[in-house]
């Protein structure tokens, strides 16, 4: 296969049916160009690489890299239980043309990451999915680019930071026309120290939520739903705040 789709990375399978789509903090979430070989359960990709980077002067998102990222993946499972386990590995890149005294300034170094997700089936319909993951370099696979993949430190090199997410959530049918989902979700990173980098404090340090809402299926591809999403975020340096919202959606497929 070659095209745009969804990073082999990401099980999407495994994404919990929220309201708010991608709104677990914790999930791979990621759609882009590649180039991707299947052979029964294995599955070997070369995908679009990025890199993107915390600074001192803030963001800054590079693509400079040489080499794609690439994944690789299994699939299996049975009839009640199908899961993946599937890693990246990634060439982080970065060249400074932003002025003439800092023109040629570069820097890469590798990072990885690592994905158990799969479904459970419990009972007729419902069922339990689960999505943890694990690396140096998740970045913007993770959570809408929850955490960057890095920092640059004072001499200009990159240093990468360890991050860690877990989602779960429970999907219950109460009779064939409604159903609830129910989903927790948290992404920690191990950010640097102020005296490794001087702007650590406004870094992400974690990330929590949890989603309930009720569907109501009135006919073959009409859903009515309402869900409360439950929300926090806190920095390095211990700032944190909160997030609560109301959500109502009206969905036909066709």
């Amino acid at each position: 296969m070659a095209g745009q789709t969804w990073s082999t990375f990401f099980n999407v399978g495994a994404l919990p049916g929220v309201l708010d789509f991608v709104g677990p903090v914790g999930t791979l979430f990621n759609r882009q160009p590649m180039i991707r070989w299947t052979n029964g359960n294995y599955q070997l990709a070369l995908e679009n690489p990025a890199t993107r980077l915390n600074s001192l002067t803030g963001t800054r998102l590079d693509d400079a890299e040489a080499m794609p990222d690439i994944v690789v993946r299994y699939n299996g499972g049975d009839g009640s239980h199908s899961y993946s386990l599937a890693g990246v590995m990634r060439t982080l890149q970065y060249e400074d043309r932003s002025n003439l005294a800092l023109e040629g300034q570069n820097d890469k170094a590798m990072g990885y990451g690592l994905s158990l997700a799969g479904k459970v089936v419990t009972e007729g319909k419902n069922n339990l999915k689960y999505m943890l993951n694990y690396g140096s370099a998740l970045g913007r696979y993770l959570g809408l680019n929850a955490f960057n993949d890095g920092y640059l430190n004072a001499q200009g090199d990159i240093e990468i930071i360890d991050q860690t997410a877990l989602t779960l959530a429970y999907e219950h049918y109460w009779t064939p026309e409604w159903r609830s989902v129910f989903s927790a979700s948290v992404a920690s990173a191990d950010n640097p120290s102020m005296a490794d980098y001087a702007a650590a404090g406004g870094l992400a340090k974690q990330y929590q939520s949890f989603h309930a809402n009720l569907q109501y299926l009135p006919a073959p591809g009409l859903m009515l739903g309402g869900e409360l999403l439950f929300a926090s975020k806190e920095l390095e340096d211990g700032r944190d705040g909160d997030m609560n919202r109301l959500q109502l959606s009206v969905k036909y497929a066709f």
